[in-house]
């Protein structure tokens, strides 16, 4: 194996990744009150029920007092047969007891999970477009998965089970002072020689799952990367590059795993260490009580019973220490993400923008993604008035697409202005800003679903007669009943199931039946043969009248007829005039034009 190949093998948290800092303990008031609360009549009855179960397991220790002393010593045979009822009243109640908890705790973490996960798919349909430029997948998903798992573990799990297990060991305890105090006094020294190294084992656990989070998040968006780009992968015979890194990534996970099943393991065998030695002193100084009188018989076997009952909750409460701390950091992170908030918000005095015919200009508008790596557009001003068509062309990189994502509003510009009806865009809603716009991009989106049902995507309660009139107004209505199920064909992932051309026709009778008064077209006719493109060509000239339409071009050919063409390089219009204006200046145009019409 290669040093490069041992390399993709190891996987390295993020070099800023906080992997040391203690979690912080008030996020758990933050997770009950904003995930326990809302079910907490299911979560205080599954509470009650488990405190019905650990008093009734607490209740039938205190009748082998009286089965010895009073029933087996002094051969009384009809209160066995009464105690012997009352154990199994007992056991019974403590059975009927943990059966309603888990259906309590159950129905409370279902509800819990729906909500949580909506929450967060709710928060990320509204976060910025730039969180999904720049955070992987994998780890958004992540959100979904583990870190949702772990919060609701800690919120229905972890309570749970430390309440029951809590209140068992604090009646085992008092059961044991009652019984015989002298003992208890002894064995109290157990108690800090279990907590300190119980405590290490936590600060251990605890940089041990931040790791593994930032690992299950990396194998996620590995996986997740893989399977949209699967063409691309065995087209250039990647696939056992693809699976060594993979590979490496799980002997990472796999590694992290171990190491918190080692730390995890000390658990038991500590405790059982400890409790032998309780049992052992308990033994020594059961038998001199005894025999000195202080206790009988009796309290001696009641003594030994809680001690050993309070063993299986004591482990419990260890373990559930471990899932505390997994499900406060991955709360601290899933909150940190729900605390986010957009760069590109309402204004407090927003007002909506009505469907009419719209005039968009620009205003000395300069913008850089990223400041470091200097401005996309630079002093950029424009006008188009409604029912004209703004055609922009010029090299890749110059900020053509750019442009369109301001007219969006999915960024805002660092200077200057966008305008619609002489009125500052970020003085509209933002909901009604997008309704308004139609868009047929060169990279079309299909969703995994029916023909009419991506058309409609834009208008829900289109009806059939509707998608079938855009539909041929696009072109598209002929392949479409050649189809197997005609406009209930599905698609398939991202519109798999179609050719290029195929998806681009529906993507443009997606744009006419918004019938929204601004369009914008994206090389919208790349992906159709010369046939088609003409149709196309003819029912975008209807879908355009009465519209701001903008156009980015790089066939010339398809925007001869454009009331103005902006030539726009490194940020900058560098040209701006009809098709004929532009011949005459004989600049970047006239030399483009020239070349493809020539081919």
């Amino acid at each position: 194996m290669t040093p490069a190949m041992k390399k993709k093998q190891t996987y390295i948290p993020p070099a800023n990744a906080n992997l040391d800092n203690r979690v912080k303990w008030s996020l758990y008031r933050r997770v009950w009150r904003e995930i326990g609360r809302p079910q907490v009549k299911w979560l205080l009855s599954g509470v009650l029920a488990a405190l019905v179960a650990a008093g009734a397991e607490a209740y039938s220790i205190t009748l082998v007092r009286q089965i010895i002393d009073q029933g087996f010593i002094a051969q009384n045979m009809n209160l066995l047969y009464l105690l012997g009822l009352q154990i199994i009243l007992a056991f019974t109640l403590k059975s009927v007891g943990v059966y309603a908890k888990t259906l309590l705790m159950g129905k409370a973490g279902l509800m819990a999970a729906t909500n949580l996960r909506r929450r967060v798919y709710d928060h990320m349909m509204r976060m910025h477009i730039a969180v999904f430029h720049a955070s992987r997948s994998g780890k958004l998903l992540n959100y979904f998965g583990v870190l949702s798992a772990n919060v609701l573990h800690l919120v229905t799990d972890t309570v749970i089970s430390t309440v029951q297990n809590s209140a068992t060991l604090l009646f085992m305890f008092g059961l044991m002072l009652w019984y015989a105090p002298q003992m208890v006094v002894t064995l109290l020294f157990l108690v800090p020689a279990i907590l300190m190294p119980l405590l290490w084992i936590m600060r251990k656990k605890r940089r041990l799952t931040r790791s593994g989070f930032g690992i299950a998040a990396e194998s996620l968006n590995h996986v997740t990367q893989s399977i949209q780009g699967i063409k691309t992968i065995q087209s250039f015979a990647n696939e056992r590059t693809e699976c060594e890194t993979y590979a490496g990534i799980e002997l990472a996970g796999r590694r992290n795993s171990y190491k918190q099943m080692r730390i995890s393991g000390l658990q038991s065998p500590l405790l059982e260490i400890m409790i032998s030695i309780g049992i052992c002193l308990s033994l020594i100084l059961g038998g001199h009580f005894i025999t000195t009188g202080q206790i009988t018989t009796g309290d001696f076997a009641a003594f030994i019973l809680a001690l050993t009952a309070a063993y299986q909750p004591a482990k419990r409460i260890m373990n559930v220490g471990n899932g505390l701390q997994s499900g406060l950091i991955a709360a601290e992170q899933l909150f940190d993400f729900l605390d986010s908030k957009s760069n590109i918000v309402d204004a407090p005095d927003a007002v909506d923008l009505s469907n009419k015919p719209i005039t968009i200009k620009l205003d000395k508008v300069s913008f850089a993604y990223n400041v470091a790596d200097g401005e996309v557009l630079n002093d950029v001003s424009l006008e188009v008035q409604p029912g004209t068509v703004c055609a922009l062309v010029g090299p890749s990189g110059g900020g053509k697409s750019t442009i369109f994502n301001l007219l969006e509003r999915f960024y805002d510009p660092q200077k200057g202005r966008v305008l619609f009806n002489d009125k500052d865009l970020r003085k509209y809603k933002i909901e009604s800003v997008r309704k308004n716009i139609a868009m047929v991009s060169q990279d079309v989106f299909l969703f995994h679903g029916s023909v009419a049902d991506n058309i409609k995507y834009g208008v829900p309660d289109a009806t059939p007669e509707q998608i079938e009139v855009v539909a041929k107004s696009a072109n598209a209505h002929e392949f479409i009943k050649d189809l197997p199920n005609g406009y209930d064909t599905n698609v398939g992932e991202r519109g798999a199931n179609l050719s290029g051309g195929q998806k681009q026709r529906i993507a443009i009778a997606r744009a006419i039946l918004k019938d929204a008064p601004i369009l914008l077209l994206d090389e919208a006719t790349s992906a159709l043969d010369t046939h088609s493109e003409k149709l196309i060509q003819a029912a975008l000239k209807k879908l355009m009248k009465g519209r701001t339409t903008f156009v980015i071009a790089h066939r010339l050919s398809t925007i001869l007829d454009a009331d103005q063409i902006l030539v726009i390089k490194e940020g900058r219009i560098i040209e701006r005039g009809t098709d004929k204006e532009l011949c005459k200046c004989d600049g970047v145009y006239k030399k483009l034009r020239d070349v493809q019409l020539k081919e």
